[in-house]
């Protein structure tokens, strides 16, 4: 449904915007019947008309335009009366960055195999890019293949059982078996989760082989256009690195290479890896020897902030317990090889409305007479785009006491181009979040629908995902796939977004984006966190919910 737009021709967007956080004629008040406030459309779209501006470019971390997207928020806070929750008074978490490029003049890999030794081309045979947090690596090594490289005894799942790994460079198959459930297998498939359990075997370097399917998905040689990539990290302060093991030199190879390897082990690479594809090969000494040798041309450390405000409780203990209502504030900049004139990738839907949503019950609990009873802390993060980084540097360095952050609900993405009658909650199957969800749903008439497209692990795949890996019970919610209320195909919709619209310039103020359902979301979200907020017990994790037993310990 096309909403009218209601902003008068010949006023700038900056106008609109501090007359509409400067007036409060767009906030309505809680009836009096109900004890559920109201929210306003047409403050939201106030928001997401300022925030996907052309004048912010795009919102990239660490830009120019990101910078007034985080005051403009900072702004509405103080305006609210949030308290700051940043560093040093202000509303401000500065998230040190760095970029890291590979130096490619100087990148060298080789396999030896029988005294003779053959040197690998750079892009053809392997890839390597920069990294952040392991800039240089130079390791020699005999070679081990460890089937995915998965150590998950909860699942009954050891790739590297017998296998000495001890100064050994580890050859693995990308991704894990499809005999794990999908989000399981996203987080076990992980090169981070493998890497750091076969740092901790005391492995010197790392190498990946596309498994079949993945090789069928993306294949390997397309890695090559990806050589003059900048990769983005937040900067690890020196004292939470220190004794840490770091595998450094890791490289991926093509399925050519990996046929070298297993042919000068007496192996099948097809046999193998079709075993792979319905079952985990068992590892072996390879009888070959690798050498790999990266370093990274790093950047200048730079910052671009997570803005964070605080609603406080009302209850004298429970006001130290924090429930946290994220959405990103930064996208992906502007294209820099657009297919047409306009290469500003806005994000209005992406991640626009999300925030103005988080905004907008920001404002529920500011006009309230009643504060809940544990505090409410509201993180527009940054880096969301870039790898989850602004949500993963704030959950491992909060600016309140870790434990007392009890639950996080994200915000991202809503895709308010209909008006939806079921919500879906990614992660309230795994806590007690999923009934105070489904009983805030049926409170305003709307049902929980079930994940319709599983094989994409969302769990895993959004801002919310970095207070799970801190053990914090989370949820994310997004318009769901049923019949909208005037009879659409609310997936066919959210898929066209997808297929049409995601990451690109399209996603703008053109689009037809009914802020009506914005408000209604807006509700759905407030719903959930002012029932965690009044609860006398924090959230827990469901009994043997697989990330609540390998985070939250």
């Amino acid at each position: 449904m096309k909403i009218k737009m209601k902003l008068r021709k010949g006023l700038s967007v900056l106008t609109l915007a501090a007359l509409a956080a400067c007036t409060g004629a767009q906030v309505e008040k809680a009836t009096s019947d109900s004890t559920i406030p109201s929210f306003s459309a047409d403050r939201i779209e106030a928001d997401v008309t300022f925030l996907a501006d052309d004048l912010l470019r795009g919102r990239d971390t660490g830009s120019e335009g990101y910078r007034i997207a985080a005051n403009y928020v900072a702004a509405e806070y103080a305006r609210l009366g949030l308290k700051p929750a940043g560093t040093d008074g202000s509303y401000f978490q500065e998230v040190p960055f760095q970029k890291a490029k590979l130096n490619q003049e100087t990148a060298t890999m080789s396999l030896t195999i029988g005294g003779d030794e053959k040197a690998l081309t750079l892009g053809d045979d392997y890839y390597v890019g920069g990294d952040v947090r392991a800039p240089a690596g130079d390791q020699t090594g005999d070679i081990v293949f460890a089937g995915y490289g998965i150590y998950a005894p909860e699942l009954g799942h050891d790739d590297l059982e017998g296998l000495d790994l001890d100064g050994k460079i580890v050859l693995v198959i990308s991704g894990a078996p499809t005999t794990f459930q999908t989000e399981i297998r996203a987080h076990h498939g992980s090169s981070t989760t493998k890497k750091a359990e076969l740092a901790k075997r005391g492995a010197v370097g790392y190498i990946t082989v596309n498994s079949l399917s993945n090789e069928k998905r993306r294949p390997f040689s397309r890695l090559k256009k990806y050589l003059d990539y900048e990769t983005f990290d937040w900067v690890m302060p020196a004292t939470e690195s220190e004794g840490a093991p770091v595998i450094a030199a890791s490289a991926s190879i093509s399925h050519d290479v990996a046929k070298t390897i297993f042919t000068a082990a007496g192996k099948s690479f097809e046999e193998v890896m079709n075993e792979a594809e319905v079952g985990a090969p068992e590892g072996f000494d390879t009888a070959v020897k690798a050498h790999i040798k990266l370093e990274s041309v790093l950047s200048e450390v730079f910052y671009s902030p997570n803005v964070l405000g605080v609603i406080e409780g009302s209850d004298p203990t429970l006001k130290d317990e924090y429930v946290v209502l994220s959405a990103h504030l930064d996208h992906i900049g502007e294209s820099l090889h657009p297919k047409g004139d306009d290469k500003v990738n806005n994000g209005a839907i992406d991640n626009a409305t999300g925030v103005a949503v988080m905004m907008d019950v920001a404002r529920a609990y500011a006009r309230a007479d009643v504060k809940p009873r544990r505090s409410i802390l509201f993180a527009a993060v940054v880096a969301e785009e870039k790898g989850l980084l602004g949500a993963e540097y704030f959950a491992h360095f909060p600016t309140v006491e870790k434990s007392s952050l009890v639950a996080n609900v994200n915000l991202d993405m809503p895709i308010l181009l209909y008006d939806f009658s079921d919500v879906v909650a990614f992660g309230a199957d795994r806590s007690s979040l999923g009934p105070v969800t489904d009983k805030a749903l049926a409170e305003i008439g709307l049902s929980l629908s079930p994940d319709p497209m599983p094989e994409e692990g969302i769990f895993t795949r959004s801002d919310h995902y970095r207070f799970v890996q801190q053990g914090i019970p989370s949820v994310f919610l997004v318009t769901g796939w049923g019949k909208t209320t005037l009879g659409e195909d609310g997936g066919a919709i959210f898929r066209e977004f997808l297929g049409k619209t995601y990451h690109s310039p399209h996603d703008d103020l053109t689009q037809a984006i009914n802020y009506e359902a914005g408000a209604k979301f807006a509700k759905v979200n407030w719903l959930i966190v002012n029932a965690v907020a009044n609860a006398d017990e924090r959230p827990t994790w469901n009994d043997g919910d697989f990330f609540g037993q390998t985070f939250s310990k």
